[in-house]
């Protein structure tokens, strides 16, 4: 478990969520994933679900990418696939965290579907076991019960990986 202090640590999430992630092997999605990417990638670019259509998860990434990321999806197709791949929200947040990171790095401001498969992810996608080590290593120890136990909660532990707006 990580102190306290890594919340306040500009650099936090990409030393100890992304820089993980980035040297994790990926794995091939199963053969069901591959039809619902498939699927989903045949859906029009400019679709919008309903709300109450949309899963919990996709809602959850929706409100987040509003207050904490700040590269862009332009394309809906993204949050299907990141819901479709994530087992928790927690999980989810951790792939909207490395996208961050990779935008960043790699200076590329809004992500659709194409980005997100072809250049972010084209040697496949992060395992169940280190996404589940990732959320493991990224907890911190709180100070009170006003505080999260989760580093990828606190903005500012993402700040050197996040654009100037």
């Amino acid at each position: 478990m990580l102190d306290n202090s890594y919340t306040n640590r500009e650099n936090a999430i990409e030393e100890v969520v992304y820089d993980f992630l980035k040297g994790c092997q990926r794995v091939e999605l199963s053969e069901e994933a591959t039809q619902m990417f498939i699927e989903i990638g045949m859906m029009p670019k400019n679709m919008k679900l309903l709300n109450q259509h949309k899963p919990q998860v996709f809602q959850i990434i929706e409100k987040r990418m509003e207050y904490v990321f700040t590269f862009k999806v332009t394309d809906e197709r993204v949050f299907l696939i990141i819901t479709l791949l994530s087992q928790t929200a927690g999980f989810a947040m951790l792939y909207l965290w490395y996208i961050q990171a990779w935008c960043f790095k790699n200076n590329i401001q809004e992500v659709d579907f194409e980005t997100f498969g072809i250049k972010i992810f084209p040697l496949g996608i992060f395992s169940e076991k280190d996404l589940q080590s990732a959320w493991d290593n990224q907890k911190v120890k709180r100070n009170d019960m006003q505080q999260s136990d989760n580093l990828i909660d606190y903005k500012i532990a993402g700040l050197s990986i996040q654009f100037l707006k």
